[in-house]
């Protein structure tokens, strides 16, 4: 029964809920970028994120943008294991109507300070309503065989339900500062850092859970029965046998090592499978004294739980760059080193595993335990080019070393590190007036063993489009609409079940700049 709430393993071992960038990366930081995703070479103020090294390009003053995306992203895990109460389609809808990026500059000269804020990671909230699978094979379907084991009976758990609810948010916060100095008209070069601060928030419960048994001794109406009782009922009636022959033994009526001659006990011990042939009236006590310990634990196992975990931490991730401008061509890359960072609980609720040597119990998420999450290095760059006055188009990428991190072990689970690389275009309607569209794609690869429902990643394509509109010379309108297709993944265990991981996203996003 240790793993009837290992469910909550996988939620938090996702750190967060990623909609363009890499495993645990958002990249999706402005509303010019929902429009013209290849923004690595960028000069406009945006560039404190995505080039900051090309804000030398800036004209001298102050400069300012606010951005908010709000961000839909459905996740739908289909699994064709029969016994599911919930299957075959599991849906969790995630939700983030607030997604702000802020950027200032000031360039002096040769010289331009800057600061961003951003949610560099997660961002948003899901709510699954009937769980995911792994819900019902860890508690339900564990149950079952766990029971079966127990009662030497493959065949004894008929049916089970559970009543499960999980409600998850997460969150990076990205702050950063930085440098940026012309060396000359072609070069400019940036230094600079983030400080990121992570705060995840997890809630649920598992309930009512209720099986069946062919076993009629423990189960004589043959209905559904609460887990709770059926465990408490077996521990009474092996209290009740081995006290009878316990005391039928002291009173001197039997000997203990006499064979167990009772044909209601034996029947009992044979139906656990548990009887052998010249069994003693002391080896018959001790067997059911044995049962009354093993349903005893069963019963706070199987007993409703909540859990509420907070986890916290913090990290640095230094970043450097370098802009090259040569005419009509602007070339950049920028590269973010690995963040180390470490989630610690604040648990105020949580799961009971089971018990240690010594009685005492094991609990999912201890308070104060230490969960390694590293946000990995990442290598970005992009090149705009002007082939004539009113367009411009640009490509991009983004390289993470995924198998550099710590993730207590789950980054061996990826094959190939990601990457994600990008095409856009934008044209002058008017001098006031731009229209865009961009398309990219993203790599994740993670392997099939890295793939759990609440926490996996998918290769994708990307399509958006949008435009900017100047208000005034000093203030600049952004708008973008962009859709994510991620490519399905399906995983079999042979011999039980398949299971497709699906997702899809959609945002929109609107960000005015400012320029004095």
């Amino acid at each position: 029964m240790r793993r009837i709430s290992a469910f909550f393993l996988s939620v938090l071992m996702a750190g967060s809920m990623v909609y363009a960038g890499g495993i645990v990366t958002n990249t999706n930081q402005s509303a010019a970028w929902a429009r013209y995703f290849s923004r690595y070479a960028t000069t406009d103020v945006d560039a404190v994120f995505f080039n900051p090294a090309g804000l030398a390009k800036l004209s001298n003053g102050l400069h300012f943008s606010i951005n908010n995306q709000s961000i839909w992203q459905t996740q739908t895990l289909s699994n064709d294991f029969p016994m599911l109460n919930y299957g075959p389609d599991y849906v969790g809808k995630v939700q983030a109507p607030v997604f702000p990026s802020i950027y200032g500059a000031f360039k002096l000269g040769k010289i331009v300070i800057s600061a961003g804020f951003n949610p560099i990671g997660g961002g948003g909230g899901a709510t699954y309503d009937k769980g995911v699978p792994s819900f019902e094979f860890l508690s339900g379907v564990n149950l079952a065989n766990e029971l079966n084991t127990l009662l030497n009976d493959p065949t004894a758990t008929t049916a089970y339900s559970v009543n499960t609810f999980l409600k998850g948010t997460s969150v990076y916060y990205g702050a950063q500062a930085g440098l940026t100095y012309k060396i000359n008209d072609m070069i400019s070069v940036f230094a600079g850092a983030r400080y990121v601060s992570a705060v995840n928030h997890y809630s649920g419960y598992l309930k009512d859970l209720q099986i069946n048994t062919t076993q009629a001794f423990l189960n004589p109406t043959g209905a559904m029965m609460p887990a709770t009782d059926f465990f408490q009922g077996g521990a009474d009636l092996a209290n009740t046998a081995y006290t009878g022959l316990d005391d039928a033994i002291n009173a001197g009526l039997i000997n203990s090592t006499d064979p167990l001659s009772d044909a209601v006990l034996i029947g009992a011990l044979d139906a656990l499978g548990l009887y052998q042939s010249g069994m003693t009236n002391g080896q018959a006590v001790l067997t059911f004294m044995g049962l009354e310990s093993q349903f005893l634990a069963s019963v706070n196992l199987v007993s409703d739980q909540e859990v509420d975990v907070k986890q916290t931490g913090s990290g640095i991730t230094p970043i450097v760059g370098i802009h090259v401008s040569l005419p009509m061509i602007d070339v950049a890359l920028k590269y973010e080193m690995k963040t180390a960072l470490q989630l610690t609980n604040a648990t105020t609720k949580d799961f009971l595993m089971g018990y240690d040597s010594t009685g005492a119990p094991v609990t999912m998420y201890p308070d104060g335990g230490v969960t390694n999450a590293d946000m990995p290095a990442m290598l970005s760059g992009g090149v705009n080019v002007h082939p004539v006055k009113k367009l411009m188009v640009s490509a991009g990428f983004e390289y993470y070393w995924d198998k550099n991190v710590n993730w207590d072990g789950r980054e061996k689970l990826i094959e190939s590190n990601s990457y994600n690389i990008n095409i856009s275009a934008q044209f002058n309607l008017t001098k006031k007036l731009l229209v865009s569209g961009a398309y990219g794609y993203a790599n994740m690869g993670v392997g099939k063993n890295y793939q759990t429902d609440l926490s996996y990643s998918l290769s994708s394509s990307s399509i958006g489009f949008g435009g900017a509109y100047d208000i005034t010379s000093f203030l600049r309108l952004n708008v973008g609409y962009t859709m994510v297709m991620y490519a399905n993944d399906v995983v079999e265990i042979p011999g039980l079940y398949t299971q497709t991981y699906g997702k899809d996203t959609k945002l929109v996003a609107v960000g005015l700049d400012f320029n004095f």
